[in-house]
């Protein structure tokens, strides 16, 4: 009996946790149904020993007394305090919490009014209390499960959602990244075509043989290389040498026995990004052996460490400040920084230059080696023999 009036002390706190009750109504519940709570269980306890309410005999059979209407009315104004306690927090409690809180007070009141009525041989009470609790928790677990289940449906779209979105803002960099490749491309094939044909009008001045034999290379190594210029793949060093040494046979056209060449080429299985030796070359000669009085040497090395694969592009021209922006004439070089992009972002290499003026640059290509491809080949005395410029 005692335990009837603690499960409604449960059951008020209950609604209140449902509801997340202000302090006001807090308050007034907990003042008014603890107060009619400790009247009551202080009657039931004292009835064990005054009898006003029940009476248990020998046989263990449970009697009535003339008070014990009074016990009915406690447990009434309980209840009723219940109901208070709802209204007060029915603002934020849902229709079907409101209704399923309502029955805990309503069953058991129902059971009590058959108890009184019918008389029968066990408490009624009991089981309205059990039935009523029943309905309660299956109402709100059922509701809390609805709620779990749409925010995990919800968190599902909105992960597939962000899954999406990621694909997307992925293919768009994918997306941007080609179109800055392609332009890439697109800048350096006219511009070493226009370079080329620089050359073949030079020669049709001074040799009109030997501008035809450099249309015919040209025609040649248009022939041979047309896939390559449309695509941006990674190409084998050895193919990309083809490029250089098919450009500086046009060069050696032109300039002759003032351009001396040297291919110094140890490593050459790794691969690179198309077109990123020959405008070095190209710069080499243009900006650095053709302005020497006496011509110069160009020399094309290849060595590798354990980590990388260096090429080096060495001249002995007449140089230039590396503290100036645009060292060789004071103009923008595209080539260089596209060379310097494309190896930054197509395998992770680097791209340096080192020159003193009067004595050359030197032109350092670093490309990273794949973990199948890393072995010890070189000291470091020859990598710095190798970085040297060409006296």
């Amino acid at each position: 009996m005692l335990l009837q009036y603690l499960m409604v002390a449960l059951f008020v706190g209950y609604v209140k946790y449902l509801s997340r009750s202000g302090k006001a109504a807090r308050v007034l519940a907990l003042i008014a149904y603890f107060f009619a709570a400790f009247c009551a269980l202080l009657a039931i306890i004292s009835a064990k020993y005054t009898h006003w309410y029940y009476l248990i005999d020998e046989q263990n059979v449970y009697h009535r007394q003339p008070y014990y209407l009074v016990a009915i009315a406690l447990s009434g104004i309980l209840y009723l305090l219940v109901i208070l306690q709802i209204i007060l927090c029915s603002k934020r409690l849902m229709p079907r919490q409101i209704v399923s809180l309502l029955l805990y007070v309503t069953i058991p009141f129902l059971f009590v009014i058959l108890q009184v009525m019918l008389k029968p041989s066990i408490g009624l009470l009991n089981i309205g209390m059990a039935i009523s609790l029943i309905i309660v928790f299956i109402a709100n677990n059922v509701r809390i499960s609805l709620m779990e289940k749409e925010l995990n449906n919800k968190v599902l779209q909105q992960n597939m959602v962000l899954l999406n979105q990621n694909k997307v803002i992925a293919e768009k960099k994918e997306e941007i990244e080609n179109l800055q490749l392609n332009m890439v491309i697109t800048q350096m094939q006219p511009h070493f075509v226009f370079n080329v044909l620089n050359i073949i009008y030079y020669l049709c001045a001074k040799d009109t043989k030997l501008a035809q034999t450099a249309i015919d290379r040209f025609s040649s190594y248009l022939r041979a290389n047309i896939d390559s210029l449309v695509s941006d793949e990674l190409v084998p060093f050895s193919k990309e040498l083809e490029h250089v040494k098919n450009y500086l046979d046009l060069e050696k056209l032109r300039f002759d026995d003032e351009l001396e060449l040297v291919y110094d080429i140890g490593p050459s299985d790794f691969h690179v990004p198309m077109l990123v030796v020959q405008p070095l070359a190209e710069n080499a000669v243009k900006h650095g052996i053709a302005k020497s009085p006496n011509g110069g040497r160009l020399i094309i090395r290849t060595i590798e460490d354990f980590d990388n694969f260096y090429i080096y592009v060495i001249d002995n021209g007449v140089g230039f400040d590396p503290d100036k922006k645009h060292a060789y004439d004071g103009r923008s070089h595209i080539g260089i920084d596209n060379v310097r992009l494309r190896i930054e972002k197509r395998v992770n290499g680097k791209l340096e230059l080192f020159s003193k003026k009067g004595r050359g640059t030197t032109a350092i290509i670093t490309i990273p080696k794949l973990p199948g491809e890393k072995s010890a080949v070189k000291t470091d005395d020859d990598l710095n023999e190798a970085a040297g410029t060409v006296d």
